[in-house]
């Protein structure tokens, strides 16, 4: 009977034992593979921090020591095309046709791709070599190796195009500019400015002394300010800006895209003069990338009027220099704009002052923005959207009109880019980039005309360089 029962129950005995060792086996592989992962992203945690301390960008490690070779032989005077003498892994940034220019930025994956043969063994090879990847990590041993990359993925490090055009765009950003391009909100009038098709379009110098000679700087000011002048005078600033911050050898000017997310050029841009941040972008937490230094603070009537931008009691709009503006209709004069603003920006602007009264706070004229705009239309080979420039253009301006020289970052997109709207936000939308209630696309066309750095400088570091209207000569313009 004994034996029997020992019969009867002895498969019981055997599946308990299997399942067991089964499931033994398999945790003791899911810690293996976990202590592996662990493993190899301290590895890459080391790797990027010691590629940081050296100010190398991810990806560009294994070219930096031939760049260097390239600086000291041509005399510290870099460009693509010095550079293209030497290696032509560029060849795809220099030669890359304009049809090449990404319409959608694109998404960084840590997955290889996987081949479709090799039967099962290559389906399990490519699967542990998914699992033990280290996302973001850059594998390039050789110079071969990463031209075979930039030529594969030849679009992502193409340089921003200048005479870049909607109609190049993808579908998508088609439909956003013709939602924007066909409203005219502001009243332009047809006819009171010239399209760029029927003549040769200003670069460089000359465009430098076209922004210059036509678009002044304008604040206002006591004696020019609202029509109620006996009130206002107490609110408004005596000096102009260029009075309050004295002469200013560099400066720089800080986009806030996304792309400019692990960049390290906090330290640099630290150390100009001066420093001009957008909006409500901040720098704490972000200190590494944008750096901590804020000598002015460009702000939309929209940020000061919204309650989720805080910006009556917000610390962050205590530090550095206040501009505000606040788009009018095309025609308007300042009694028209004063009774009716887009944004309530002279109550906020009140209310401000009365609770910070030692702190500088400009409101830029608004006939200002639209002489700008005149100048990007006349120089831009089709119709832009006849809406006010964006904050980074009319910041870029600003800093033009006060400093010797100035460098302007992630404006034009790096290597970096991303569809990230702001570094410091989680809003993904290619519009950011390229415009779309702005006509953000034509004024990059324009600023891109006016760089004297160089276009490594830009695939790189996203870094524009432009010389201060006040270096510049223009009577050479004229002749």
């Amino acid at each position: 009977m004994d034996l029997l029962r020992w019969f009867v129950h002895a498969p019981r005995r055997a599946s308990r034992g299997c399942l067991s060792v089964t499931f033994s086996c398999f945790c003791l592989a899911v810690l293996c593979l976990v202590c592996l992962k662990t493993g190899l992203m301290l590895q890459y945690s080391a790797m990027r921090n010691a590629r940081q301390q050296h100010h190398i960008q991810p990806g560009a490690a294994s070219i930096m020591k031939i760049l260097r070779n390239i600086q000291t032989t041509s005399g510290g005077n870099l460009s693509v095309a010095s550079a293209s003498g030497y290696i032509d892994v560029f060849s795809s940034v220099t030669s890359a046709p304009e049809h090449h220019y990404p319409t959608v930025p694109p998404k960084k994956t840590s997955k290889p791709p996987v081949s479709s043969g090799g039967g099962w063994f290559q389906g399990v090879t490519n699967f542990f070599h998914a699992l033990t990847s280290v996302p973001g990590r850059v594998h390039v041993t050789t110079l071969a190796r990463y031209r075979r990359n930039a030529t594969r993925n030849s679009s992502h490090w193409v340089v921003w195009n200048e005479k870049l055009s909607p109609k190049q765009l993808s579908k998508h950003l088609q439909k956003v500019f013709r939602k924007h391009g066909s409203k005219n909100k502001y009243n332009v009038v047809k006819g009171d400015h010239k399209r760029g098709s029927n003549r040769t379009q200003a670069a460089g110098h000359e465009l430098l002394c076209m922004l210059r000679e036509r678009a002044s700087v304008e604040t206002l000011q006591p004696h020019r300010g609202p029509p109620d002048t006996v009130e206002w005078a107490k609110y408004l600033p005596f000096q102009n800006l260029s009075e309050e911050l004295g002469h200013l050898k560099n400066c720089a000017v800080v986009s806030s895209a996304g792309s400019i997310q692990r960049s390290s050029l906090g330290k640099e841009i630290d150390g100009h003069d001066a420093v001009l941040r957008f909006n409500s972008a901040p720098v704490l937490r972000y200190a590494d990338d944008v750096g901590t230094k804020t000598t002015l603070r460009l702000i939309n009537s929209k940020v000061m009027a919204s309650k989720s931008y805080r910006f009556l009691n917000d610390t962050l709009y205590t530090d550095g220099i206040l501009v505000a503006w606040d788009p009018a209709p095309y025609s308007a004069n300042l009694t028209e704009w004063f009774k009716n603003p887009e944004f309530p920006i002279f109550t906020r602007y009140k209310e401000y002052r009365q609770k910070h009264p030692n702190q500088p706070f400009y409101i830029l004229h608004p006939q200002f923005l639209w002489k700008l705009w005149n100048i990007i239309q006349e120089n831009a080979a089709e119709p832009i959207q006849r809406n006010p420039p964006s904050s980074g253009f009319l910041g870029i301006f600003l800093m033009l009109s006060l400093c010797d020289v100035v460098h302007v970052y992630e404006y034009l997109p790096s290597r970096r880019q991303t569809d990230l709207c702001h570094y410091y936000e989680k809003l993904h939308e290619a519009a950011c980039t390229f415009g779309g209630y702005h006509p953000v696309l034509f004024e990059k066309n324009l600023v891109k005309r006016l760089n004297q750095g160089s276009d490594l400088d830009i695939i790189l570091h996203g870094k524009l360089t432009l010389p201060g209207f006040r270096t510049l000569n223009c009577s050479r313009a004229s002749v």
